[in-house]
């Protein structure tokens, strides 16, 4: 029985402490069950996936190069890849249709799978290709890669209007490179470049070798091997690069190696100084560069560099050139800004190995894709 003096008087301090405790405890439930209510009735949140990109570069070769791709990085939600992407320039088209699969069935490879519609025009000729490619890779670790790849594609050459020997022309179509090519071949990456452009440490290392043969599916039976080197790292206030990339390929039918499969020079990115067609198709090529780079202004990305390149080009079949070895040197300088729309680079070179060694001046801006 509550007197009334009692069921009157103020509560103490321990009823006080109980009361406070019991509303704040009814008040935490109110609000988490509000909170579950709204993380019930409200859909999560995923950040976008999708991703549409579109770059431009300028070369005083290839002229303007615009680049366009659409990609989707996580398929469905199964974090499988989509990307469709164009190349179009003077010298170039390409256009690819990609789907990667980052882990295949929880085996630590990756599988990418292409087609491809591909034209690349030399002075004498025009290269065109139609296609796919299946890929598997496996990282070994964080800058190395391991992977083998099928690739098949439809091969036409088009004269247009180049100055291919009239005997060449009247090759058969293998000659020339016309038919089926399907290869099998594997290779092996390293790659710990602060940038793929202009890095200023770090090192890259990638060698592939591939064969084609009738057994593949191929009209062509031949071997290629090519590598390539990267490397950058500090000097004091200077930045030094090295670069060198090379290639190799051989026939293995008595038809020697078809035209739209030598190794064609690729004007001044492959040696400064030597434009395209300065050289004949070759069986074996190679190249090498050393940069000394000096930052200006670093704040708005300003430099200078000085450089060397040498290369080197060998031919065994009389039908498309003189056989023999063919050397040729250059040196240059350089002016460079890393611009917020990417590197602009205007060179000067000068070829020690050609008649005329006239400086050649030619530019390039762009950014990597």
């Amino acid at each position: 029985m509550i007197t009334p003096a009692l069921a009157n008087a103020e509560p103490g301090p321990e009823t006080q402490t109980e009361t406070q405790t019991q509303t704040q405890t009814q008040t935490q439930t109110q609000t988490q069950t509000q909170t579950e209510t709204r993380t019930q009735t409200e859909p999560v949140r995923r950040a976008p996936t999708g991703h549409f990109v579109i770059g431009a570069g300028f070369s005083s070769e290839e002229g303007f190069i615009a680049h366009a791709e659409v990609r989707q990085d996580d398929l469905f939600r199964t974090g499988q890849k989509l990307s469709l992407s164009a190349d179009v320039s003077a010298l170039r088209h390409q256009f690819v249709l990609a789907h990667e699969v980052p882990a295949l069935l929880g085996t630590g490879l990756d599988l990418r799978t292409e087609l491809y519609s591909r034209r690349r025009v030399y002075p004498d000729f025009a290269r065109e290709s139609a296609g796919g490619a299946v890929t598997i890779g496996h990282r070994l670790d964080r800058a190395t890669r391991v992977y083998a790849r099928y690739r098949v594609e439809q091969v036409g050459v088009d004269p247009g209007g180049g100055d291919l020997d009239p005997a060449a022309l009247a090759a058969p179509a293998g000659r020339l490179g016309d038919g089926m090519l399907a290869s099998l071949g594997a290779g092996i990456a390293y790659d710990t470049l602060d940038a793929p452009l202009l890095p200023t440490r770090g090192s890259r290392l990638e060698v592939f070798a591939e064969r084609a043969d009738p057994a593949l599916g191929s009209d062509f039976a031949l071997m290629k091997v090519a590598a390539r080197l990267d490397h950058a790292s500090p000097l004091g206030p200077f930045t030094v690069r090295l670069a060198g990339r090379g290639a190799y390929v051989r026939s293995l039918d008595p038809g020697g190696v078809p035209l739209s499969e030598r190794l064609q020079h690729d004007g001044h990115v492959e040696l400064a100084g030597y434009p395209l067609g300065s050289f004949a198709s070759a069986d074996l090529a190679a190249s090498g560069r050393v940069e000394l780079e000096l930052p200006l202004i670093r704040r708005i990305g300003l430099s200078v560099a000085g450089f060397a390149d040498a290369g080197v080009r060998h031919n065994v079949d009389p039908a498309w050139d003189a056989t023999g070895t063919t050397f040729a040197r250059a040196v240059g300088a350089s002016i460079i800004w890393r611009s917020p729309i990417g590197p602009l680079r205007f060179d000067w070179a000068v070829p020690l190995d050609r008649g005329d060694r006239s400086p050649v001046f030619f530019f390039g801006l762009g950014t990597s894709f």
